[in-house]
């Protein structure tokens, strides 16, 4: 799985970005070479077709959930990046998808 991670939120500029620079900043620390992108929640469709992986601040309607399963996109919770509460197990868990 060589695609992108994307970090979605309402208007993909402020939270995903944030979250997007964070998880950016832990693949470099280790030395991982992986795309990472923050998009807004309303192109969230046409985005997931590129994506492997999927980080969401406010919880994915069904139909988005749907379709990220259907195409194979793993899906993770982004808020524990903002809070620090859980992230690392999350983030070891993408680790091991995109080594």
């Amino acid at each position: 799985m060589k695609k992108r991670l994307i970090v979605a939120c309402g208007s993909g500029v402020a939270t995903s970005q944030t979250i997007a620079s964070k998880i950016q900043s832990k693949f470099e620390e280790d030395g991982i070479n992986f795309p990472v992108d923050a998009v807004d929640y309303k192109s969230i469709q046409n985005e997931l077709p590129t994506a492997g992986i999927y980080v969401y601040v406010a919880q994915p309607d069904s139909e988005v959930l749907a379709k990220a399963e259907e195409l194979g996109v793993h899906v993770f919770p982004g808020i524990p990046f903002l809070t620090g509460m859980g992230m690392d197990d999350i983030y070891q868990q993408i680790t091991e998808l995109v080594k």
